[in-house]
Order: structure tokens, then C-alpha cells, then sequence
């Protein structure tokens, strides 16, 4: 993905990445914090999240076979 591109794609907000991940704000808080969650820092508090970034992690951390393996595999619904 080049830089025009990470420009052209909305970024999402804590509320909208952390309901794309099914998971709790705390939870995508604390994974930003300990785990390296790819995001954009916006001001002194605000976070966003772009939908590449966050498939790529959530690919590269999960368990088992790599979805990169998969014919068609998609962990993260666009």
C-alpha cells in the first residue's frame, strides 16, 4: 500500500476498530499499548485505525495457520 492510498481509505475511530475486531475498547486500548496494534496518532488522545493495518496484525498475530496461506482467506471483513 503506498502513502496516497493509506490517504484515500477512512481511517476508523476506537469505537468503529474496536467493533470490526469484536472486541472491548479496553481491549484495542491495552493491545495499542502492549502488543505494537498498528494506529494513528491524532492530537494528544486520539487514536485511528486504518482496515489495511488492522487485517495485516491481526493476520501476523494469530494462531494456528496463516491466513496468507488460504485461498481467499480474509480476517478482517471489509
Amino acid at each position: 500500500m503506498s502513502e496516497s492510498d493509506l490517504l484515500i481509505e477512512p481511517l476508523l475511530d476506537a469505537r468503529e476498530a474496536a467493533k470490526l475486531l469484536h472486541i472491548p475498547r479496553s481491549t484495542l486500548y491495552e493491545l495499542v499499548r502492549s502488543r505494537g496494534l498498528p494506529h494513528v496518532r491524532i492530537g494528544q488522545r486520539g487514536m485511528r485505525f486504518s482496515r489495511t493495518d488492522l487485517a495485516r496484525w491481526v493476520n501476523e498475530n494469530s494462531a494456528g495457520a496463516s491466513c496468507s496461506s488460504q485461498p481467499g482467506c480474509s480476517p478482517v471483513a471489509h
